[in-house]
C-alpha cells in the first residue's frame, strides 16, 4: 500500500474539496492518503511518503503563503519523490483555459526552483454568499471581466470534476510498488 500526502491551503472552501475528492479516489484504489490543511497546521515532512500533492488556491494573483513555505523548506525531499500540485483559480474555469492559464504555475515553479512531476489548474468557485459585501462587490468587477456569472445571490462551482478524477487517476501511475517508502 502507497502512503500519500496531500497537502492545501483553501480560503473558502474550493481548494479543501477538490483535496478530499482526490483523496477519495485514491483511497478507492486502496492508498493510504493524509489529507492536511496547511492553514490549520504543520504539514508532515515529506520524506515518510511514497507521493506528495500539494494545492492551493489563488488570491490576489499569488498561491498561499503557506504552500510556498512548504515547497521551501522540503524542497530537497520533494525532489526525491514523485510530487504533483494543483491550482485552483476562476482563470482556469475559463473555456480552453490551457494548461497554466495567466501563468501562475510557471511563476510559482520559477520562484522555487522546483517543479512537480505533475500539474495541473483546475477552476474553482464563486461563493458569493461567504463574502462580505466588499470582498463580493470586487468578485462581480472581476467575475465580470473575465466573463463568469455576477449573480451574488448564490454560489457558483466551476470545477470539473471529471478532470480533477483523471487528475487523481494519473497520480496512482505515479507510484511505483518498489520504491514505496519502508514504514517497518
Amino acid at each position: 500500500m502507497s502512503h500519500i500526502l496531500i497537502a492545501f491551503a483553501s480560503h473558502y472552501g474550493q481548494t479543501a474539496k477538490i483535496a478530499t475528492r482526490i483523496a477519495d479516489d485514491l483511497r478507492e484504489k486502496g492508498h493510504e492518503v493524509a489529507l492536511v490543511d496547511a492553514r490549520a497546521g504543520a504539514v508532515p515532512d515529506p520524506a515518510s511518503f511514497d507521493l506528495v500533492v500539494l494545492g492551493s488556491r489563488i488570491e490576489t494573483g499569488h498561491h498561499a503563503t503557506e504552500i510556498y513555505a512548504y515547497i521551501r523548506a522540503h524542497c530537497d525531499a520533494l525532489e526525491t519523490r514523485p510530487t504533483a500540485f494543483f491550482s485552483v483559480s476562476n482563470s482556469a474555469a475559463r473555456p480552453n483555459p490551457g494548461p497554466d492559464p495567466n501563468g501562475y504555475l510557471a511563476t510559482m515553479f520559477t520562484d522555487l526552483a522546483w517543479t512537480p512531476t505533475r500539474s495541473i489548474a483546475f477552476g474553482g468557485a464563486l461563493p458569493y454568499l461567504k463574502y462580505g459585501w466588499f470582498m463580493r462587490f470586487i468578485m462581480k468587477r472581476i467575475s465580470r471581466a473575465g466573463g463568469h456569472t455576477t449573480d451574488t445571490t448564490r454560489n457558483h462551482e466551476m470545477t470539473d470534476w471529471g478532470a480533477v478524477h483523471h487528475f487523481a487517476d494519473d497520480l496512482s501511475s505515479l507510484i511505483r510498488p518498489e520504491l514505496a517508502v519502508s514504514r517497518l
